[in-house]
């Protein structure tokens, strides 16, 4: 029996990559050149289920030619919901059921098949039997969720794939690395592979991707920006924070014709910051975190309260995030904490009343990080 190869979930971006990596695996650079491999395109908008799935059955049902062996790649096919929703009965069946008996007698040992695609239910039969055959015939069914920022694990979610992609260009990067990464990209898969990339480049022959190297090399955007100030400031680094400002307005200066509320996206970001910080002072009380605690004991408490308290504002976060936000968080005194929240609401007020977005930053600073120390 030959081998099923399947590549599908609902992050598209991660399926079409690891179907491309695979096929350029067994072929090069250029597969499409390899006479042994047949590729039926999927994701033609114009043209129906049908006339692919036609094609790719007469493919797979034909022993290879002129070559000793064969495989046949349906290439981003992203209509699963229209196949499986086409009538069979025994006179005549529907083409998923013509793919599935197929599967089930076992196709040439000369031949290999590898589908990828999104939009395919798990709980279907179809999804089922590709599972049970890729693993009976030595092959491999992988899936890839999309990250939803709604799931409560969608950040622990998040720092795996950033590990993972790190992993891919064999690089390890450091948790302030990832910490960096999930807050000023986010969930953008296309746009983390192109900064992981970039990192690992910059990185040269050193083994792990840092925070510092984030730092230097990933694009200066308006999260960019926002996060490094508003960490700045909970870190009360007035130098940092005082530093930043520069490129702040400069940003607000390019994005003025595009949006009037990039200005506001900054104090947000540091207004979210606090409101974490927040969090983690009074779970800190609440759970009598000692004075000391460090980041193991932060892993072990959120393995902890994950299952106990799954809605926890502070255990939701990354083990490594929720240490750092209450480390942060023990900088400030109950009403430096109130007093910062005033600060923010007061600086929102300036900017968007007109006022000087420099002037507006520059208090924001002195007010909850102190003025910057004199070298």
């Amino acid at each position: 029996m030959g081998k099923l190869y399947f590549f599908t979930g609902t992050e598209e971006f991660s399926v079409k990559e690891r179907a491309g990596d695979f096929i350029r695996e067994m072929f090069g650079d250029m597969p499409e050149e390899n006479d042994s491999l047949e590729i039926i395109r999927g994701d033609d908008p114009d043209e129906k289920f049908s006339s692919v799935l036609d094609r790719f059955i007469t493919s797979i049902e034909t022993p290879p030619f002129l070559t000793p062996s064969k495989t046949v790649w349906l290439k981003h096919f992203n209509k699963f919901d229209d196949a499986l929703d086409e009538s069979s009965n025994k006179k005549k069946k529907s083409r998923i059921d013509t793919i599935s008996d197929f599967l089930k007698d076992g196709f040439y040992d000369d031949m290999t098949i590898v589908i990828d695609g999104t939009g395919l239910d798990r709980r279907k039969a179809f999804f089922k039997l590709c599972e049970k055959v890729c693993a009976s015939s030595g092959g491999k069914m992988e899936w890839f969720d999309k990250i939803d920022a709604k799931d409560k694990s969608a950040a622990m979610l998040l720092y795996k794939r950033i590990k993972e992609m790190a992993d891919s260009y064999g690089k390890r990067i450091d948790d302030g690395a990832v910490n960096f990464l999930t807050e000023t990209v986010g969930s953008d898969i296309p746009r983390l592979k192109n900064e992981i990339g970039k990192l690992s480049s910059y990185a040269g022959e050193s083994p792990v991707i840092t925070l510092a190297d984030c730092r230097e090399i990933c694009s200066r955007s308006q999260e960019t920006l926002s996060w490094e100030f508003s960490s700045a400031l909970a870190e009360r680094n007035a130098a940092e924070a005082i530093s930043l400002i520069p490129g702040i307005i400069e940003t607000l200066e390019q994005e003025k014709s595009s949006s009037s509320s990039a200005e506001i996206a900054i104090l947000y970001a540091a207004n979210s910051e606090f409101q974490r910080l927040l969090a983690a002072k009074c779970e800190s009380i609440r759970f009598s975190i000692p004075p000391h605690a460090n980041y193991n004991y932060f892993k072990d408490l959120c393995e902890t309260q994950k299952r106990n308290d799954p809605g926890n504002p502070l255990f939701s976060m990354h083990p490594f995030r929720a240490f750092k936000a209450w480390e942060n968080a023990c900088r400030f005194s109950d009403v430096e904490m109130a007093d910062a929240f005033n600060a923010i609401l007061h600086a929102s007020k300036q900017m968007v009343t007109g006022g000087d977005p420099r002037l507006a930053l520059e208090h924001l600073v002195t007010k909850i990080a102190g003025k910057p120390k004199k070298v």
